[in-house]
């Protein structure tokens, strides 16, 4: 069941005619595999309505290329290249601030040059009993010694690891800091010189090398690091404490991580120049040993965030080599596409889109490409290693051959709605690396999902653009003024502060948005500033979530922005949409049935073709209707227009249907579909500047579309909105001011 003979990737998830992407892949058991491109028209290979539709697409890197195994070696930690030169002829010290969060089990690495592989270096390291340890080899053969006193779980420590070349001892030291224990100190005899290693300095690991040559780490440390210092002396236990200015002749390198948060750099303010970077990027903006709760935002008190929490399944980018590459023919039609490999029975996507060359548009229509949302679910497993997930889903869960996988690859990354091994929350994400569940053919959520609508568009011959997230991000306004309408995926949920910003302003400039799903425009992430394709977003008050941030850090190391909901920042989804994240469930989906508002006359070109009482979506391939999975509802007194038409609502959802709970301040007995605030609304509303907004309120409403070959009236409508919105004669004849004719839900 665990078994993929192919993963892969690529470097970016966007790509214009012109430019190139490159394809990382792994191949096990198979000495070639076959490679193609495709344009993917439907991801969904459900047979009951949405057929898998890929079309080939001709290209020099079609056909057979070599297999390789290539490996994901994970694990964050700091490195300094090359490494200071710190073992002089007394002896040296190494020292820190240590907050250990999975101590035991396995040796970790904190500070150092100890090479596992080579036998040569020393480092100061949590021993595999969690005591406070040290290693050193001499080139052909190593020792170890360690207080035998294990540090407590997410206590801070000052520690330290003395080498006394005289008397050939260590001695090291672990004070605890603030959990009333006593400090502790061992000396031991070490019988060897330690020497050095080439190379790196390593905090939150050791060197070791691998077969594959690609990977140069171990022994990743859980937990948090603060304030490393090296010292080119072996220190007295009362010297451990000293400022810096007092040692000038002994000081190697003091690294201060309360500089440059928002990157990767990690600062020697020693004077020496030893600056080093941080790899698979570890969490930084963490509250450090003297956080006083004064400030809750790193920015105003940087002194008191010092800390990075380092984690061993952290990756960032898979660093595979390269298996082959496209360069895009001028020319090629925009739209969501794939690369597809295929060895024996395995075969393998790694989805991306082509975009319109940059300053231009192909079409009237953009289809937003959420990679935003599709990265914070990145081989999401919360759904197999969450213990209360089938009470919430109200089924079992179902076990694919990629989350098998997952659970024996914990390397190739987690999703933000994951916890690192050490209980703490995921709140980074990248995309360089293979993203399992953003495939076809798998689950119908984010990318299967949302190929519904571009089949639906494909079908009614509907020339359309799509753009990515990232673009978006980048470009702006100008991006979207490019055109006359904007669709949006199933479930646009993350944004960043630039993407907001854009979407607000095209729909206030005249401006056609139409908002296929819910639970969107819902946490706020940020893009790093330094490095492409990862996010973040920081679980924060309020919202669902499978983790919640700890007191003072919510505020995102990126930009330095509050993280969290919109809604929590002010800006909620009802604002730019009319309608907001209101309750999910995940057994069934149900339909909708009109409400007064679809009988105004503004509304009249929604529902031509569609009787006064019918039933609209009691079908679907999802959950079989178009209300489910999760819902969005109008709300005037969260921000929805005061002109907003609720033109219809969802009814007849199971028990399993809950109201999220940001809407609940205090336990309610009734959470299901009886609560006034579980059901979807669909929703219109026209802005002052010419344009509109339409909005369907569910995650499932997409997977309607296909059903009776595009033949039904959720696609009716579809086609009702789309052929208006596409329509340059301005909306008017409403009033902005005016309240609409249903009270607020």
């Amino acid at each position: 069941m665990t078994g993929r003979a192919l993963n892969g990737y690529s470097d970016v998830i966007s790509v214009a005619p012109g430019g190139r992407i490159v394809f990382y892949v792994s191949c096990e058991g198979y000495e070639t595999y076959d490679a193609r491109i495709v344009r993917l028209i439907c991801a969904d290979d459900n047979p009951k309505g949405a057929p898998f539709h890929a079309e080939l697409v001709k290209t020099p890197c079609n056909g057979s290329h070599p297999g390789h195994h290539q490996i994901i070696h994970a694990g964050s930690h700091g490195v300094v290249d090359p490494a200071p030169d710190f073992m002089g002829p007394d002896g040296f010290t190494l020292q820190a601030l240590v907050m250990p969060t999975k101590p035991g089990g396995r040796k970790q690495g904190l500070l150092g040059t100890w090479s596992e592989s080579g036998q040569t270096g020393a480092s100061m390291i949590l021993a595999e009993d969690g005591s406070l340890g040290f290693v050193a080899g001499d080139g052909g053969k190593s020792a170890m010694v360690s207080t035998g006193v294990p540090l407590s779980r997410r206590a801070w420590y000052r520690v330290a690891a003395v080498f006394d070349a005289a008397s050939q001892t260590v001695t090291l030291h672990q004070e605890p800091l603030n959990d009333g224990g006593e400090p502790h100190a061992t000396t031991a005899p070490l019988a060897l010189q330690p020497a050095p290693t080439a190379g790196k300095f390593l905090m939150a690991a050791w060197h070791h090398g691998h077969p594959d040559g690609r990977g140069y780490h171990a022994g990743c440390f859980n937990g948090r690091l603060e304030a490393p210092r090296v010292s080119a002396q072996p220190l007295e236990a009362d010297d451990l404490v000293r400022v810096a200015e007092d040692m000038p002749d002994s000081v190697i390198a003091i690294w201060d991580f309360s500089l440059n948060i928002d990157g990767e750099r990690l600062t020697d303010v020693s004077g020496n120049g030893h600056h080093g970077e941080t790899v698979h990027l570890p969490q930084r903006g963490m509250r450090g040993a003297g956080w006083s709760g004064r400030e809750m935002c790193w920015r105003h008190a940087p002194g008191e965030y010092g800390a990075i929490h380092f984690h061993d399944d952290d990756v960032y980018d898979s660093n595979w080599r390269e298996s082959f590459a496209w360069t895009v023919p001028e020319g090629t039609r925009s739209g969501v596409y794939a690369a597809h490999v295929t060895a024996g029975d395995h075969e393998e996507f790694m989805p991306f889109c082509v975009r319109p060359p940059k300053g231009t548009a192909t079409a009237d229509v953009c289809f937003l490409y959420p990679t935003g949302t599709y990265m914070a679910y990145a081989n999401s497993g919360r759904h197999f290693r969450n213990d209360t997930v089938e009470m919430k889903q109200f089924r079992a869960t179902t076990m694919t051959t990629a989350d098998c996988f997952l659970q024996e690859h914990t390397e190739y990354g987690l999703s933000t709605y994951d916890t690192h091994s050490d209980g703490s929350g995921v709140s980074v994400s990248s995309r360089l690396r293979p993203i399992l569940n953003m495939r076809p053919k798998v689950r119908v959520w984010g990318l299967a999902a949302d190929t519904h609508i571009t089949s639906w568009l494909e079908n009614d011959g509907q020339a359309y653009d799509v753009v990515s997230d990232e673009d978006l991000h980048a470009e702006g306004l100008e991006l979207l003024s490019r055109y006359r309408v904007v669709i949006t995926g199933t479930h646009p949920e993350y944004h960043t502060t630039e993407m907001l910003d854009a979407l607000a302003a095209y729909t206030r400039s005249g401006g056609r948005l139409i908002y296929t799903g819910a639970n969107g425009f819902y946490w706020r992430i940020a893009y790093h500033p330094e490095k492409p394709g990862v996010i973040e977003c920081r679980k924060t008050e309020g919202g669902t979530r499978s983790w919640v941030s700890e007191a003072g850090e919510s505020f995102m190391s990126f930009t330095g922005e509050y993280g969290g909901l919109w809604r929590r920042s002010g800006r909620t989804p009802q604002e730019l949409t009319g309608i907001g994240f209101t309750a999910q469930g995940f057994d069934w989906s149900s339909w909708y049935e009109r409400r007064p508002g679809s009988f105004d006359a503004r509304a009249a070109f929604i529902f031509d073709g569609i009787g006064d009482n019918e039933k609209i979506g009691d079908f679907g391939l999802v959950g079989g209707g178009a209300a489910g999975l999760e819902l969005d509802r109008c709300d005037y007194a969260l921000g929805s227009p005061p002109h907003t038409l609720v033109l219809a609502s969802s009814t007849g959802h199971s028990e399993g249907m809950l109201v999220v709970i940001e809407e609940l301040t205090s336990n309610q007995p009734v959470i299901g579909p009886n609560h006034p605030k579980v059901h979807a609304d669909m929703t219109f509303f026209e802005l002052d500047g010419g344009g509109a907004v339409f909005s369907t309120g569910s995650i499932a409403w997409a997977g309607s579309l296909p059903i009776n070959g595009f033949d039904n009236n959720v696609a009716t409508i579809m086609r009702n909105v789309l052929k208006r919105f596409l329509d340059p004669e301005p909306f008017t004849g409403f009033d902005a001011s005016a309240p609409a004719s249903r009270p607020m839900a």
